[in-house]
């Protein structure tokens, strides 16, 4: 239960590159952290950003050498795959928009790929990065951080031993409130994610419709075959959909509910599940990500704490500080990190070396389908949900292609 305060013996640091992550970008100093925290990378060339001075200012702020400092990611992966000491990882944190050409790029360069969410705007585009990291046996993941979290995984075990019995309803939200105020005042980091142009066909589904969907499946193990969504729009000034209400089916005969907004006052991370079986439902909130609740039929409540010996073996291989400790978020992203060390340093032998949770998640991954209406495709690729729904169309229904 110390995945992320052993440090003796020593282990080897992956050498690693990002692209995107210079002077105003959102999400990419939390990876970086992460990576710190795992003690198993190293940072040692990027594509910082697509301007010449910001991507020397960060080059120079993260100790890269100069000759590694690159600018254009065309550039970077084309000459880390002629070097001896080429980069073992590249970690993609550009805006949704420009997720597709860098991961091509360093797939066919053979480079294993770390994206951020959600991949790409397509289930074409998708299907073809997977194809490409298929072909060359390369490791290709999505972070979706809160998979790390020791509890929802202590969550997906307690399912999968028939704690609560039967799957029957499982309902997810993700409720923020950043949308409300002025979204003008969002600064570089966050304008883009209403530009349609940047952050694809949707808007809070798309940023964090995805991580909802995506834990559901984790949590529970089973696949989605059919939606009903609307996806609303209650700011005026913003592009794209910042409420999504989303009926979904599962594998089964189990039923669900997605809520995830961008604008809904009181709401600072609120990511939350229910899951309701035959014989108790089982709860998790991002804000107190250190307890489970376990509601029984007919018998009294249940709660589980990170760091006691009752915690599943997979949540203990995610933990790593004694209970009364807290662990949040940057250690849930530290541990998919720690995921990804271990994958690759298995080089094409990933598959087998994964922890527990994760190598199910991502041998799940291999065999996600897509949905379709004769207009349009919602996709499940790799270790998340990559949504292509229009803005201007709220009310649209999939069913699964027949097997």
């Amino acid at each position: 239960m110390n995945l992320l305060t052993d440090d003796i013996p020593r282990k080897r640091r992956l050498r690693a590159g990002m692209v995107g992550g210079g002077r105003g970008s959102f999400f990419a100093s939390r990876h970086r952290t992460a990576m710190r925290l795992t003690n198993r990378f190293e940072l040692v060339a990027g594509a910082f950003s697509s301007d010449r001075h910001a991507c020397i200012e960060a080059g120079q702020a993260l100790g890269v050498a100069w000759d590694r400092t690159y600018f254009s990611f065309g550039d970077m992966a084309a000459a880390e795959a002629a070097r001896d000491d080429a980069i073992e990882v590249a970690i993609i944190v550009t805006p949704n928009h420009l997720h597709f050409e860098p991961c091509k790029l360093f797939l066919e360069a053979g480079i294993p790929v770390i994206c951020e969410k959600p991949l790409v705007h397509s289930s074409e585009k998708a299907r073809e990065l997977q194809r490409i990291a298929a072909a060359n046996e390369t490791f290709f993941a999505v972070t979706y951080t809160y998979t790390g979290y020791p509890m929802v995984r202590d969550a997906r075990a307690r399912i999968r031993a028939g704690e609560i019995g039967q799957v029957r309803f499982m309902y997810v939200e993700y409720l923020l409130e950043w949308l409300v105020n002025d979204p003008s005042k969002l600064g570089k980091g966050g304008v883009w994610r209403g530009d349609p142009a940047k952050a694809g066909p949707t808007g809070a589904l798309g940023d964090i419709g995805t991580h909802a969907f995506n834990i559901l499946e984790f949590v529970s193990g089973l696949r989605c075959t059919a939606l009903n969504a609307n996806l609303m729009r209650t700011v005026d000034s913003f592009g794209l959909d910042d409420t999504d209400v989303i009926q979904l089916e599962f594998e089964g005969g189990a039923n669900g509910l997605l809520w995830s907004s961008l604008a809904a006052p009181g709401h600072r991370n609120g990511l939350r599940f229910k899951i309701v079986g035959s014989k108790a439902t089982i709860e998790w909130r991002q804000e107190a990500p250190e307890t489970l609740t376990v509601s029984r039929l007919g018998e009294g409540d249940l709660t589980y704490r990170r760091g006691h010996g009752d915690m599943s073996s997979d949540a203990q291989l995610a933990t790593s500080l004694p209970a009364g400790s807290p662990e949040g978020y940057l250690e849930a992203l530290a541990v998919l990190y720690s995921d990804y060390a271990t994958a690759l340093e298995a080089g094409r032998n990933w598959r087998g070396a994964l922890p527990g949770a994760a190598r199910r998640r991502l041998r799940r991954a291999a065999g996600r389908s897509a949905f379709r209406d004769q207009r349009q495709f919602f996709s499940f690729q790799i270790v998340g949900c990559l949504p292509r729904l229009r803005a201007d169309e709220p009310m649209i229904f999939y069913r699964s292609l027949p097997r």
